[in-house]
């Protein structure tokens, strides 16, 4: 599997459309793709563009 950055690819237009606490913008379906497949899942989440963990 290749790196978040690789596995992150949002449209230019935006599918319901989330901003994370850091602000930057995700599709909500890209950012939970991103949440689901993270090897640590069961810790919090983090920005996939700041690499800022969320609470």
């Amino acid at each position: 599997m290749g790196t978040v950055e690789e596995s992150l690819k949002c449209p230019d237009f935006f599918t319901d459309p989330v901003t994370l606490p850091c602000g930057h913008d995700f599709c909500l379906t890209c950012i939970q793709a991103v949440w689901e497949t993270d090897e640590s899942a069961q810790g919090p989440c983090f920005c996939p563009e700041c690499q800022i963990f969320l609470s």
